[in-house]
């Protein structure tokens, strides 16, 4: 099973993945969530028999590149385990997105009434909305992430500004007090998913 990450939330963490035939994860659908640490590799040119060359110690002359910091928010946010549900999805209902800090409290991938259920992964991700623009912190990759938010009725449209330029769309539902993400989370044999992140305003 694929990891998610948020917001793509997020996701746009704004961010849906977890698909047998391609779905998209949260990150690149906009947030970011951990199902477990990938295998670490090694960066290019570390490895002498990469074409890397070594000092006297053996260390590669290259340091690895270091990651682009985009925020400097502060992950306040517990873990949360990622849900498959098998049940249709609420509907997006729009409404005013206020500012603050929020942290995603939960997540859970709609399967439908056929589809499969029980925990897919994990995510720790805490977002800060000023106006139109979002700040991510998370436990996935990137850590941090700025995003542009524009809405549209129920639909929203995120645009990463840092570290990458990915345009994702999803819908949503606001409160004073909360902010629902849906995603689309590809399909599997069951049927199409739907990824719901849900934060709360801190």
């Amino acid at each position: 099973m694929r990891a998610y990450l948020v917001f793509g939330i997020a996701a746009l963490s704004l961010a849906a993945g977890c698909s047998s035939s391609g779905g998209t994860s949260p990150s690149d659908a906009g947030g970011d969530h951990d199902a477990g640490a990938d295998g670490a590799e090694p960066a290019d040119g570390a490895m002498p028999e990469d074409g890397g060359s070594s000092g006297p110690d053996g260390a590669a002359d290259a340091p690895a590149e270091a990651a682009t910091v985009c925020n400097m928010l502060t992950n306040s946010a517990a873990a949360i385990t990622y849900s498959q549900v098998n049940q249709n999805p609420p509907t997006p209902q729009g409404g005013t997105i206020v500012d603050g800090t929020y942290a995603m409290t939960d997540a859970s991938i709609y399967t439908g009434p056929n589809g499969p259920s029980g925990p897919s992964g994990m995510s720790q991700t805490t977002i800060q909305i000023t106006g139109s623009t979002i700040q991510v912190v998370s436990s996935g990759k990137p850590t941090t992430r700025t995003v542009t938010l524009t809405t549209s009725g129920t639909s929203l449209t995120a645009t990463d500004t840092c570290p990458d330029t990915k345009v994702n769309h999803g819908s949503y539902t606001a409160t004073s007090t909360t902010l629902l993400i849906f995603l689309d989370g590809g399909t599997d044999d069951a049927g199409a998913r739907t990824l719901v992140e849900t934060f709360t305003k801190q």
